[in-house]
């Protein structure tokens, strides 16, 4: 009886210890940048998939990516099309050369004499084609003293008109043209960042970190940090919902990613200060992770946005 009251101790102290040590062992810190896996050397297109954010997953240049598989502007993809991510460029593509010019044709023998001066010969008319000789008819002079009498003029036959045929509807082309190319200037100025919200990131840049992470309050709202073309809306990466991914320049890029629906859509138009999404509740509602990418590699955002 002793016994068992001594084992029932002995596993009850063991129980004490063993939550208080997970008791004070920190959470785990899990890298919530928005790069998924190692590169592939060729890539799948996936439903949802854009150029834009397959060149963000795989830290690639958007205008490399596309010369490399010959996309060109406003580089449209499709589900299950094969993207080669690694290698060089293709060769340009061959010049059509010009069609060949045939020689002129020689002048004939008449043109030659005309050119030369030498009068040409007059050409005979067979005799079947020669005009028969028309003898006039005599004309019959009136009495003097007896003007001739005006001789009535012949009705003559009205020409019907035709009728004219009904003007045909245009038809509108029913093939949708092609959305151009976001116009986006060369560069961002210094001045013209902004930060998405006001509170500290919990997390900087570095050391293992490719942007910020921020833990927001509910209701929080998110602001762009640029002004650009949203490229891409979509699921998210690195255990994100959501990414919104906006074309600020040509060589910058600014990735919002959320646990909440966005107010943004592909091919919306952002200035600074708008409204990209609001926080929301609960463990993840409030997480929000902000990216800046150069020519698609991770950069400080801190500089940028005067800190």
């Amino acid at each position: 009886m002793g016994n068992a009251l001594r084992s029932v101790g002995v596993c009850s102290a063991l129980c004490v210890v063993l939550t208080a040590c997970l008791a004070h062992t920190p959470a785990p810190v899990s890298e919530r940048s928005l790069v998924v896996g190692p590169m592939p050397d060729v890539y799948t297109v996936q439903r949802y998939d854009t150029l834009y954010s397959v060149a963000w997953r795989y830290e690639l240049d958007v205008d490399e990516l596309a010369a490399r598989n010959g996309i060109e502007p406003p580089y449209l993809i499709e589900t299950g099309q094969r993207i080669a991510l690694t290698g060089a460029a293709p060769p340009p593509k061959p010049v059509a050369r010009p069609a060949r010019v045939s020689p002129p044709a020689k002048p004939s023998a008449a043109n030659r004499r005309v050119e030369t001066g030498e009068p040409a010969k007059e050409a005979t008319v067979p005799s079947a084609l020669a005009r028969p000789v028309v003898t006039p008819k005599p004309t019959v002079t009136p009495a003097v003293g007896k003007p001739p009498l005006p001789q009535p003029a012949a009705p003559q036959p009205a020409t019907p008109q035709p009728a004219s045929a009904p003007a045909k509807p245009a038809v509108a082309d029913p093939t949708p043209a092609a959305p151009a190319r976001p116009k986006v200037p060369p560069n961002v100025a210094a001045g013209a960042w902004r930060r998405p919200v006001a509170a500290a990131p919990t997390r900087g840049f570095g050391g293992g970190s490719k942007g910020l992470d921020y833990s927001l309050r509910k209701g929080t709202v998110i602001q762009a940090a640029a002004s650009g073309v949203v490229v891409y809306a979509g699921p998210g990466l690195g255990g994100f919902r959501h990414l919104v991914i906006v074309k600020a320049s040509e060589r910058h890029l600014v990735a919002y990613g959320v646990n909440v629906q966005p107010n943004l859509k592909e091919g919306d138009t952002v200035r600074i200060g708008d409204a990209v999404a609001r926080a929301g509740s609960g463990t993840t509602g409030g997480q929000f992770h902000f990216e800046v990418r150069d020519r698609g590699k991770p950069i400080d955002p801190g500089p940028l946005l005067g800190r």
